[in-house]
């Protein structure tokens, strides 16, 4: 299942929503995730990637097992490489929405360091964001944008500077939020499709982070 989980790159969908839940951004916390929560988080993917719609709806219970070990697979392997000296710096992380005591899980979102052997230079290193999923009832209430800002302090806190994700083409909102949060377009790819005529394109972004903002 780790090619599945790679594919969901950020293929986030941010649509509209019934207006009746009202968060205040103070009560969104974001942290780790914990071992006994991340049958949420796989909830939370399969459901944000439509992997139960339709005939896809038969395959549900796999697809979140196979998402949640995949996840538990990546968070475990923390131990130095052949390549290089420091672990592998990985990490989900949930949003809570918190109302006196009680707390949700509202979305998720992971970030890491990746190695890439073809990108400016032999074994050059570099974050990547990915598998940023908000709950249906929580869309459009600055969840993601929560994540997203979270995902970026974390990787001034590796050292780095820079962030990467993909994005669809054709998905407006998340293009529209990534802009807004001062994402750039490096590239752009057209990707498979089971649709011959269809070939959607996905767009590779990055940001240049300030240290202190």
């Amino acid at each position: 299942m780790s090619e599945l989980s790679t594919n969901l790159n950020n293929l986030d969908t941010i649509v509209n929503i019934p207006q009746q839940i009202v968060i205040n951004p103070a009560q969104i916390e974001i942290r780790p995730v914990n071992e006994d929560e991340i049958h949420c988080v796989a909830d939370i993917i399969t459901r944000s990637f439509h992997f139960d719609r339709g005939w896809m709806a038969w395959f549900t219970p796999l697809f979140k097992i196979g998402i949640a070990e995949d996840l538990r697979n990546r968070l475990r392997t923390r131990v130095p490489s052949a390549l290089h000296s420091k672990p592998q710096q990985q990490v989900c992380l949930i949003a809570l929405c918190v109302d006196g005591a009680q707390s949700c899980i509202s979305g998720t979102v992971e970030v890491g360091v990746r190695t890439a052997e073809r990108y400016r230079q032999n074994h050059y290193r570099y974050v990547y964001l990915s598998n940023l999923a908000v709950s249906k009832d929580f869309r459009r209430r600055g969840v993601a944008q929560k994540l997203i800002e979270s995902c970026e302090q974390q990787t001034l806190n590796w050292g780095y500077t820079e962030i990467h994700l993909h994005v669809m083409g054709n998905n407006e909102r998340g293009r529209n939020l990534y802009q807004k949060l001062g994402y750039e377009v490096v590239s752009s790819e057209l990707v498979w499709s089971i649709i011959p005529w269809h070939r959607p394109e996905r767009l590779f972004l990055r940001k240049q982070l300030v240290i202190g903002e």
